[in-house]
């Protein structure tokens, strides 16, 4: 557009001012003569137009701006940690029951004793705490226990872990048994609870202690302390651990595969 403006223009004063200085100084040249000079001096001035731009002394043209490295790979986002207990370790289902001897009163129903008396795999259903021998315990007498194991959650949400205590006696009963159960997920409490099971119980009577924790896909280490005071009398005193996912419509009774430990 530049080029289209300055040619004419030129041209114009390049005939001007030629025939100007051909009428004073060179009355004699032909109209030939001058038009061929007027041509060389387009001729001179389009090649100067023509010429690149000079940028520095050693340079003719600017450098082209550099293009990005598209090569590169894009950087990934920070990769969040494995849940726990998912780090490819080998589980067998169930949880390790260990099993101790039960307190005789109330107030020590929270403490945990040292020594065990046997220990078997839990892997759901009812745990009969009065005939332990039936899974391999050597011990006649009213048994605690205590379950160690990972608890492998499918949903995430709102999940309830409960224990159910249920019990039969004789008729010569006048003193509540009280139970308790406490609960730990990777070591941290989610409850600790005690209940009263109303005697005498000729017919089975029923308590159950209720824990509630929101909890993400994964697996989680599990530690709980199921233990009653021995009532007189006593027929038969069961346990159970009843779970409820968020998907759950009421509380169940806790499967081999969604409790598990590690082989020793």
């Amino acid at each position: 557009m530049i080029r289209s403006l300055i040619v004419p223009g030129c041209f114009a004063a390049l005939i001007g001012a030629t025939g100007t200085a051909f009428a004073e100084n060179s009355p004699t040249d032909t109209t030939d003569q001058r038009l061929e000079r007027i041509e060389r001096k387009l001729d001179a001035l389009l090649r100067r137009l023509d010429a690149p731009a000079t940028v520095g002394a050693d340079q003719t043209t600017a450098p082209a701006l550099a293009a990005p490295d598209r090569s590169a790979a894009p950087q990934k986002p920070s990769t969040l940690p494995a849940a726990a207990g998912t780090d490819g370790t080998s589980y067998e289902p169930g949880a390790v029951a260990i099993a101790r001897i039960a307190p005789a009163k109330t107030d020590a129903l929270s403490d945990v004793p040292a020594d065990s008396v046997g220990s078997y795999v839990y892997q759901g259903g009812d745990i009969a705490l009065n005939e332990l021998s039936r899974n391999g315990v050597r011990y006649t007498g009213l048994a605690a226990v205590e379950l160690q194991g990972w608890l492998k959650i499918a949903e995430a949400g709102r999940t309830q872990l409960a224990v159910e205590y249920r019990a039969t006696t004789g008729s010569n009963v006048f003193v509540n048994a009280t139970c308790i159960a406490s609960v730990w997920l990777e070591d941290r409490s989610i409850g600790s609870r005690r209940g009263e099971i109303p005697m005498p119980a000729r017919e089975e009577k029923t308590v159950s202690l209720v824990y509630g924790a929101d909890l993400q896909p994964g697996l989680y280490k599990l530690r709980a302390w199921l233990a009653c005071t021995p009532p007189r009398d006593l027929r038969r005193l069961n346990a159970a651990v009843l779970i409820k996912s968020p998907s759950d419509m009421n509380l169940r009774l806790i499967k081999d595969t969604e409790l598990l430990h590690q082989e020793q």
